[in-house]
């Protein structure tokens, strides 16, 4: 079956397995946003849940393998996303529903924010794996956006020296690193409603056409 679990050697694990297997993952997750990728070992995670290396390393190879599970699965939590770039921000509610996908993408990158940074660091390094959850990832938002630049562009309200492929690249590329950046930016005055309203304001300015 698709939806079946496997250990590190490849064998359909059970569901008392399955939930040691998610133990595992959810304090991968915990430590990982209390002290980063640099200081997190097998053992600490072990440790978190009260079992042995041994134990992690019945269902996962190194830390890296686990990260990239919880990297696969942020991705599902971004499906949703789509549903918010659809046709019709030129109508007058078009900032509000931009508003609206910014509010979605700033929840969303606050529950993964630290498998995400990861993720993107690793890919970023050329690592295959890493690369081709990224990848995925933003090719869930970037074929919608690229429908409704296309449907700009053909209706005029966009220039014809849009590439809607770059564009709706560049839209992600944006939200990632302004929302990578918000400890940094808080400190200089940027509050998170502040960065909310801007990042809403472009995107609906290169979506619509409209300032």
């Amino acid at each position: 079956m698709s939806d079946d679990i496997h250990a590190a050697d490849g064998r359909i694990i059970g569901a008392r397995a399955q939930a040691t297997r998610r133990k595992l993952l959810d304090a991968t997750a915990k430590l990982l946003t209390e002290q980063g990728i640099l200081d997190l070992r097998v053992v600490d995670i072990s440790r978190e849940i009260g079992t042995s290396p041994a134990t992690f390393y019945h269902y996962f190879n190194d830390v890296d393998e686990a990260i990239l599970e919880l990297a696969s699965e942020a991705t599902e939590d971004e499906k949703p996303l789509v549903d918010h770039l659809k046709p019709g921000w030129t109508e007058a509610d078009g900032l509000r529903r931009a508003g609206e996908f910014v509010d979605a993408y700033m929840t969303f990158w606050d529950t993964h924010h630290a498998v995400l940074r990861v993720r993107n660091l690793k890919a970023e390094e050329g690592d295959r794996h890493f690369r081709k959850v990224r990848t995925e990832a933003n090719l869930l938002l970037m074929d919608s956006l690229q429908d409704m630049i296309r449907e700009g562009v053909a209706a005029g309200r966009l220039p014809k020296s849009l590439d809607p492929f770059t564009t709706a690249a560049a839209v992600v590329a944006m939200c990632e690193r302004l929302l990578g950046y918000q400890p940094e930016m808080a400190k200089r005055g940027s509050s998170k409603s502040t960065i909310r309203d801007t990042l809403a304001t472009l995107i609906f300015g290169i979506i619509t056409g409209h300032v």
